[in-house]
């Protein structure tokens, strides 16, 4: 797709986005994308003999990713990259690892493409790894990545890259009150007081905890993308999710692991998010939007769908070992 399409379709979305695109996209299936591509043609496809060499292809893709949502309109983008389930789940030598690779999140070559693009980093969920002993790795990295944010020359109105690493969302909030500040808290009750209608209870109350919880303000998330590749459907960011109460957020999900998307299949997920039309009525009914033929056919579609429990979404895909 040439530049010029991509800097025509940002105007759009910028313009149909005052407030700025903000997407949750959920990396999925990172160790096989990287078989699949890497080590599909070796004698063991799954073992991965060079984690060094994994760890810089992953980071490439991640912000190969970034960049296609950034150039085609998009101003906040939260990524998971790490589950605090992870320092325990796997032994304290995969912790440690695990701790290396999200460090390189600060190294020179990630600090190159954020100046590159103009991006600001953010380190979302670390609160929770500042509870560990100072020994262990966990903790070690939740202090390296906070320094690097009290160094980092932040400015308004760039772009925001939020990397979500090992988040607990009750524990963000729960600290909320001490992270924002006693004159923070008064605000937000004086706030609360004077509200006049639901909408304005909700806007004051994620304003105030994504802030606690991001370091930053930001947006309600427009749209999650992740990844179906085994079937199963799964959310895995947890901080935005956490602060969700309905609306127009929508959902995503690729049948292949997710750093598979193409900026053209992206493209086409904004164009739907943004420009698609579903059927909705702001009346008790869709009086006068459903002719009967269309009720007549809708119907007939749904009964077909609903005779078969194959057509169920969420059941856990199986990998033959003999595809013949």
């Amino acid at each position: 797709m040439p530049k010029t399409d991509n800097a025509a379709f940002a105007a759009r979305i910028r313009e149909r986005y005052p407030e700025g695109l903000t997407a949750i996209i959920a990396v999925g299936g990172t160790r096989t994308t990287y078989i699949l591509e890497e080590n599909r043609s070796k004698p063991d496809p799954g073992h991965i003999d060079n984690f060094s060499e994994y760890a810089a292809y992953l980071l490439g893709r991640y912000f190969q990713q970034a960049v296609d949502f950034f150039e085609l309109g998009g101003q906040n983008l939260i990524m998971p990259v790490l589950a605090y389930q992870r320092f325990y789940d796997k032994g304290e030598q995969y912790a440690e690892y695990m701790a290396k690779l999200c460090l390189r999140l600060t190294d020179t070559e990630s600090q190159q493409y954020y100046h590159e693009h103009d991006i600001d980093p953010y380190f979302a969920g670390i609160d929770t790894l500042l509870r560990l002993p100072t020994d262990k790795a966990g903790y070690q990295l939740a202090v390296a990545l906070q320094d690097f944010q009290k160094q980092w020359g932040y400015r308004e109105g760039r772009p925001k890259l939020i990397w979500e690493i090992a988040p607990i969302p009750l524990y963000s909030f729960w600290k909320a009150h001490e992270v924002l500040g006693e004159q923070a808290q008064a605000e937000l009750e004086e706030a609360m007081a004077a509200a006049k209608d639901l909408y304005a209870v909700h806007d004051l109350l994620y304003a105030y905890y994504a802030r606690a919880a991001y370091g930053t303000e930001l947006p309600v998330p427009h749209f999650y993308l992740g990844s179906n590749r085994n079937g199963d459907l799964k959310l895995r960011s947890m901080l935005p999710i956490a602060m969700l109460c309905g609306g127009g957020f929508r959902l995503f999900y690729t049948p292949y692991p997710s750093l598979f998307t193409t900026r053209e299949t992206l493209q086409a997920i904004l164009e739907d998010l943004a420009f698609g039309k579903p059927l909705t009525s702001t009346k008790a009914d869709y009086s006068g939007q459903l002719p009967s033929e269309l009720a007549e056919a809708e119907y007939q579609r749904i009964v077909e769908l609903s005779a078969s429990p194959d057509n169920v979404l969420g059941y856990t895909r199986s990998i033959e070992s003999d595809p013949t």
